[in-house]
C-alpha cells in the first residue's frame, strides 16, 4: 500500500469499521434482521422462545432423518468393490468374466459337476512336539475322524462335486486328502438325499494287514507312492517340504475338500451365482461351527473362538489343526466387526460422561450425544436423496469415531464461549445480560465452528478424488456430517443453552427436575444474575489482556492464562521450535523411508486361526497348494476393450461392456499354429520374480488347458479339440492344428460342436466364445474369443510388491508372444479372475490416494485459512504446523513407534485420519486473529486462554471415543485405533505447544500478513480484515 490513495482507503475502512463498531455498542438492544445480522437474529429468537426454536430445530432433524431412513441400508458385497475399475488389470479381468458369462448362457452343465475354489475347505495339520511326524497310526485314525465329521455329514453329498454322468456319486475331486493312500473312500448320494460314506482300510494283499495299524506299513505305502514317478510328485503336494522319498516324515500335512456347482435347477455356474452359492456356503459355514464344538473352541467377550487352539493328543503325538475357507473367512470377518463395532457403545458413554464433566449438565451432554447421532442420519438424507450417491458400505461407519470427537469439540467451543462472555462483554462496556450472551456467544463460537468444519470438510473431501468407490464414497459422507454437526450445533445449542442457564444453572437437582416437565412443577423465576451486577464503564476495563477475571477462572483457562504463557515467554520457546523441526524432520525421514508390505496383510491377530494358516501359507511350509492357494492365469484374444458408456460411477461391478476384436480368426492355419507356438513356450517360460515358484512361470505339475490341443513332452497331441476331431471322422484322423490344420467354416463348426460336450464344458469351461445354441445354423458361427489357461507358479497369498513383479512377468510374456503374431491372433492379453490378481493393484494404489488427499488438503487448508483469518502469514505457519501433524502420525507413529508397513490398513486409517488432523490448529489460529490485542504475546495468551480449554476437551473426548477401539479383535480397528488417538496426540501438541510457540516467537502483529488491502478492492468488503480495536 503505497500510494496515498491506498493509504486512505484503508484508514476511511477503519473508520468506518470503528463507527460500526461504535454503533453496535450505542445500540446494542436494537433488534437485528435476518438480513443483516443472522447470527444476532437467531440468538433474539432463542431468548424469546427458546422451546420453540428448540422443538421446531429437532421437528426439522427429525424429518430429514425419516425422510432418509427407508433408504439407510448397506450396499451389498461385490468382487470389485475395492478394485480400480479402471485399471487395465482389473478392466481386463472384468472383461473376460463378461466374455465367459455370455458363454455360459448357451451352456449347460452336468449337476455340481464344476469345482468351486471358493467353496473350498481346507484342512491342515502341524505336529506338535515329539519327533514332529504326522505318519503315525493313532494321529492318522484321529485325523480320519475329524475329516469324517465333514464328509459324512448328512448334506456332504447334496454339496459335492459330483460325477459328471452320476450326479449321486462325489466325484474324487471334491475330496483330495491323503487319507486316501490308506483308505478306500467313496461317498454317495441315497435315496432320501443323505449322505453315505464308505471307508474302507487299505491292506498288505500277503498278510492281509492294514497299512494304517502300523508305523512300518505307513512307511511302506509312502515309499511305494513317492517311488512312482507319476504319483510321487502329486502326492508330496499333501506334505511340508521336508518330506521326501528319503525322509517319509511329515511335520505338515493337508486335504481338500470341494462342493461344486451348478445346483439342481441351474444350467451352469454363472446362472445367478450368488443364490448357488449361498446353500454351499452356509453348510461350510454349518461345519465350522461342528468342528469349533469338536475342539471345545468357544467366544468369549474379548476373544473369538478362533483365538483357541484346535488340538488333539494321542499316544502317538499331539497335532494342531487349522482349517479355512473362504465362506469361513467373510462370516468371521462380518462377526467380528458387529462384536468389534459393540464398543462403540462404550464409546459414546465414555464421550457422554467427559461432556458431562466438563459442561457441568447431564442435559447439554445427553442433547450433545443426540446431535452427533442424529448428524449421521441427517447426513445420510443429503447422501442419498440429495447427491443421489448410492454406495454405502462398512467403510462408512467409521466416521462415528471420528465426529464423536468433533461433535463434543462443537459443544465445548461454543459452551466455554458462552461461559467466557461475562468477561469479554464487561470489557466491552455492555452488561452481560443473558440476551447478550447468547448473541455475543455465537458471533464467536459459530463463526470458530464453522470455520474448522469446513476445513475438516474439506480435507475428507480429498478422499472423495479417489478412484476407489469406497473410500470416494467414504470422504463424501464424511463431509456431509462434519457439515451436519455444524448445522445441528448451530441451530441447537443457542436455545438449549438459554433453558438451561434459565432453568438449571445455579439451581438445585430438584429444581432442575421440576423445570423438566415443562411448567407441570413450578418453579421460582429466572432472575438474570448479571442485572444486579454494580455498573461498569469502558473506563474499567483494563486492556485486552485484563478483561478476564483470574479468580473465575476454571482450571485449565488459568493454566493457559498464567503458568503456560510465562513459560512461553522465556527462551522455552526457541527450544521447542528446535525440537519440533526435529521432529518434523525425523517424521520425514521415517515416512520416505517406509515401503509397501513384504508379507501379506495382516487382518486378524496373531492368536487367530486364519491368520496363522496365512502365516504358514506365507512361509512356504508346503511343497503344494490346493485350489484355494493356486492361481490360475488366461492368455485371451479376441478381446479388445471396455467399453464404459453409460456405466454406473456408484456401481462398483459396473465397468461396462466387452469390446471384441474384429480382426480376430482362430480358424486360419496361422492363427492355429501360434496358438500352439504359445502353448509350447508357456511350458518352459521363465519367471526371475520373487512370487514365482521354481524360476518359471507356469507350474509344471499342472496341465495347461488348450482347448485347440494338448501336447506331451514328445509333442504328441493328448486333448483337446483335435484330439476329438480324429475321433469323429476318418477324414480328420491325421488332422493336426500346425501340420494338417482344419480351417475356415469347417473348424468354426466343429469347435463350436465340442465346446458344447459335457466333457469339454468340465475341462474347458468357456475358453471359447460361441454366443449360439445352434452350431449348424447358417451363416456357420465364429468364436468371440479363445484363451489357454494355466496354473500359475505364484502360491497364494503373496505380498502386493511381490505379486506385482510376476504380473508384469505374464505381461511380458504377452508381449513378446504378440511381437510377430498374425494379424488374426495379434493382441493377446493376459488376465485372471481370481480377485487375488486384482487386489494387488489396490493396495499399491492405496498409498496414492494418502498422497493425494495430503495434495488436495494442503493447499486447501492455507486458502480457507488466508480467507477466514484474513492474513496470509499465519495460514501459512498453520500449514507448516498440520504438515508436521501429518508426518509424526504417520512417520514418527506408524512407522517409527508401531514399526508398521505402508500397508492396506494403515492407508486407509491414513486416509481417515488427514480428514481431522486440522481441526485444533485450525481453532488456534482464528483465536489470534479475531481477538483484539494487537501485539503477538497478548494474542497468543488469548488464543491459548479462549481456545486451550475447548481444544484440550476436544482431545480428550476423541481419545475417549477412538481408545476402545484398541479392545477389538480385527487389527483394522486396532490400528485404526492406534491413528486416531496418536493424530489426536499429535494435533495436541503440535497446535498448542509448537503452534504457541511459533506465534509467540514471530507471530503476525498488528496488520502485519494482512490481506485486506487486496479483499477491501471488491465492492462491499471496505472493512475486510481490519481489527477494530
Amino acid at each position: 500500500m503505497s500510494s496515498t490513495a491506498e493509504m486512505a482507503d484503508v484508514a476511511a475502512g477503519k473508520a468506518q469499521a470503528q463507527a460500526q463498531a461504535q454503533a453496535r455498542g450505542q445500540d446494542d438492544d436494537a433488534p437485528p434482521t435476518f438480513r443483516n445480522d443472522p447470527f444476532g437474529w437467531y440468538a433474539v429468537k432463542s431468548v424469546e422462545r427458546p422451546r420453540l426454536v428448540f422443538c421446531s430445530a429437532w421437528f426439522v432433524i427429525f424429518l430429514l432423518c425419516a425422510a432418509g431412513m427407508p433408504l439407510f441400508e448397506q450396499t451389498e458385497n461385490s468382487n470389485y468393490d475395492w478394485l480400480l475399475g479402471r485399471d487395465k488389470v482389473v478392466s481386463r479381468s472384468y472383461a473376460l468374466s463378461k466374455m465367459q458369462e455370455e458363454t455360459s448362457t448357451y451352456t449347460s452343465l452336468a449337476e455340481r459337476s464344476v469345482g468351486q475354489s471358493d467353496q473350498l475347505l481346507h484342512f491342515m495339520y502341524e505336529s506338535q512336539g515329539g519327533d514332529d511326524n504326522l505318519l503315525k497310526p493313532l494321529i492318522l485314525k484321529e485325523i480320519l475322524e475329524v475329516e469324517k465329521t465333514y464328509f459324512t455329514d448328512s448334506k456332504f453329498a447334496t454339496y459335492c462335486v459330483a460325477e459328471v454322468d452320476d450326479v449321486g456319486t462325489c466325484s474324487s475331486r471334491a475330496s483330495q486328502t491323503f487319507l486316501k493312500f490308506f483308505y478306500d473312500i467313496d461317498i454317495v448320494r441315497d435315496a432320501n438325499n443323505e449322505t453315505v460314506a464308505t471307508v474302507t482300510e487299505k491292506t498288505d494283499p500277503i498278510s492281509g494287514a492294514a497299512y494304517v495299524d502300523t508305523e512300518a506299513g505307513i512307511q511302506t505305502v509312502m515309499a511305494s507312492i513317492m517311488a512312482n514317478a507319476d504319483q510321487g510328485p502329486m502326492a508330496a503336494l499333501f506334505f511340508d517340504t521336508g518330506f521326501s522319498a528319503v525322509n517319509l516324515k511329515a511335520t505338515f500335512m493337508q486335504s481338500f475338500y470341494l462342493l461344486g456347482l451348478p445346483l439342481q435347477g441351474y444350467a451352469n455356474p454363472s446362472v445367478q451365482p450368488e443364490e448357488q452359492r449361498k446353500p454351499g456356503n452356509e453348510y461350510i459355514i454349518e461345519m465350522s461351527e461342528t468342528l469349533k464344538k469338536r475342539f471345545g473352541m468357544k467366544e468369549t467377550f474379548s476373544e473369538s473362538a478362533f483365538q483357541t487352539a484346535a488340538t488333539t493328543s494321542t499316544t502317538d503325538g499331539d497335532f494342531k489343526m487349522y482349517w479355512w475357507s473362504l465362506p469361513v473367512q467373510e462370516n468371521e470377518w462380518l462377526v467380528l466387526s458387529d462384536k468389534d463395532l459393540s464398543w462403540t457403545m462404550l464409546s459414546f458413554i465414555g464421550v457422554g460422561g467427559y461432556v458431562a464433566f466438563h459442561t457441568g449438565s447431564i442435559i447439554i451432554s445427553a442433547v450433545s450425544m443426540a446431535m452427533t447421532v442424529f448428524s449421521i442420519f441427517t447426513a445420510f438424507f443429503l447422501f442419498r436423496v440429495v447427491f443421489q450417491v448410492t454406495f454405502f458400505q462398512f467403510i462408512n461407519f467409521l466416521i462415528i469415531f471420528v465426529v464423536l470427537g468433533i461433535g463434543a469439540d462443537d459443544v465445548f467451543v461454543f459452551m466455554d464461549a458462552f461461559h467466557q462472555s461475562v468477561d469479554e462483554l464487561k470489557a466491552k462496556g455492555i452488561t452481560p445480560t443473558l440476551p447478550k450472551r447468547i448473541k455475543h456467544t455465537m458471533k464467536r463460537a459459530i463463526h470458530a465452528i464453522f470455520v474448522t468444519s469446513f476445513t475438516t470438510s474439506a480435507a475428507f473431501l480429498a478422499t472423495a478424488l479417489s478412484p476407489l468407490i469406497p473410500l470416494r464414497s467414504f470422504g463424501i459422507f464424511s463431509a456431509l456430517v462434519i457439515f451436519c454437526v455444524f448445522s445441528i450445533n448451530a441451530v441447537v445449542l443457542p436455545p438449549l443453552t438459554v433453558m438451561y442457564a434459565r432453568n438449571m444453572l445455579g439451581r438445585t437437582w430438584l429444581e432442575s427436575a421440576k423445570a423438566l416437565t415443562c411448567g407441570l412443577m413450578p418453579i421460582a423465576p429466572f432472575e438474570d444474575p448479571s442485572l444486579t451486577l454494580p455498573a461498569e464503564s469502558k473506563d474499567a476495563a483494563v486492556g485486552e489482556v485484563g478483561k478476564y477475571d483470574i479468580t473465575k477462572m476454571r482450571r485449565t483457562e488459568k493454566f493457559f492464562y498464567v503458568t503456560y504463557f510465562d513459560f512461553l515467554k522465556g527462551p522455552a520457546k526457541w527450544a521447542i521450535l528446535l525440537a519440533f523441526a526435529g521432529l518434523f524432520a525425523g517424521g520425514v525421514a521415517t515416512w520416505v523411508s517406509l515401503e509397501v508390505p513384504k508379507d501379506p496383510e495382516q487382518w486378524f491377530p496373531g492368536s487367530h486361526m486364519f491368520q496363522q494358516y496365512q502365516d504358514i501359507g506365507t512361509s512356504k511350509v508346503m511343497l503344494g497348494g490346493g485350489a484355494g492357494s493356486e492361481l490360475d492365469v488366461n492368455i485371451v484374444w479376441g478381446l479388445k476393450g471396455l467399453n464404459d458408456k453409460g456405466t454406473d460411477s456408484w456401481l462398483p461391478s459396473d465397468l461396462g461392456v466387452p469390446v471384441y476384436d474384429a480382426a480376430f480368426d482362430p480358424s486360419t492355419a496361422a492363427a492355429q499354429a501360434w496358438l500352439m507356438r504359445t502353448y509350447e513356450a508357456l511350458k518352459t517360460a521363465p519367471c526371475d520374480a520373487k512370487a514365482c515358484s521354481d524360476g518359471v512361470l507356469v507350474d509344471p505339475l499342472r496341465a495347461i488347458r488348450n482347448v485347440l490341443a494338448e501336447t506331451d513332452n514328445n509333442g504328441a497331441l493328448t486333448d483337446g479339440f483335435y484330439v476329438w476331431l480324429r475321433q469323429q471322422d476318418a477324414s480328420y484322423a491325421a488332422a493336426h492344428p500346425v501340420t494338417a490344420p482344419v480351417t475356415g467354416d469347417d473348424f468354426n463348426a466343429k469347435m463350436c460342436a465340442y465346446s458344447k460336450l459335457d466333457a469339454t464344458k468340465v475341462r474347458y469351461p468357456s475358453h471359447v466364445g460361441y454366443y449360439t445354441d445352434d452350431c449348424s445354423e447358417t451363416p456357420t458361427p465364429a468364436p468371440k474369443f479363445i484363451l489357454i489357461e494355466a496354473t500359475s507358479s505364484i502360491r497364494m497369498p503373496q505380498a502386493a510388491l511381490d505379486f506385482q513383479g510376476a504380473q508384469k512377468e505374464w505381461a511380458e510374456f504377452t508381449d513378446s508372444i504378440n511381437a510377430d503374431a498374425p494379424a488374426e491372433l495379434a493382441g493377446a492379453k493376459e488376465t485372471s479372475t481370481n480377485v487375488f490378481w486384482l487386489w494387488s493393484v489396490t493396495s499399491l494404489s492405496l498409498m496414492d490416494n494418502v498422497y493425494l488427499g495430503l495434495a488436495v488438503c494442503f493447499p486447501g487448508v492455507f486458502l480457507v485459512l488466508t480467507l477466514s483469518t484474513g492474513n496470509v502469514v499465519l495460514a501459512f505457519y498453520s500449514t507448516v504446523t498440520i504438515a508436521g501433524i501429518v508426518t509424526t502420525v504417520i512417520g514418527i507413529g506408524a512407522g517409527g513407534i508401531m514399526g508398521w508397513d505402508l500397508g492396506t490398513t494403515e492407508a486407509i486409517a491414513a486416509v481417515i485420519t488427514i480428514g481431522f488432523s486440522v481441526d485444533y490448529c485450525v481453532h488456534l489460529a482464528n483465536a489470534y486473529i479475531e481477538n483484539d490485542a494487537k501485539d503477538r504475546e497478548t494474542r497468543t495468551r488469548i488464543a491459548l486462554t479462549t481456545m486451550g480449554i475447548s481444544v484440550t476437551a476436544g482431545a480428550i473426548t476423541t481419545i475417549i471415543a477412538g481408545a476402545f477401539l484398541s479392545l477389538c479383535i480385527l487389527t483394522f480397528f486396532v490400528k485404526f485405533s492406534f491413528l486416531i488417538c496418536w493424530t489426536i496426540i499429535s494435533s495436541y501438541l503440535w497446535a498448542v505447544v509448537f503452534f504457541g510457540s511459533l506465534c509467540m516467537a514471530v507471530g503476525p502483529a498488528g496488520d502485519f500478513g494482512d490481506i485486506g488491502w487486496l479483499m477491501r478492492k471488491i465492492p462491499g468488503c471496505r472493512t475486510y480484515g481490519l481489527n477494530t480495536h
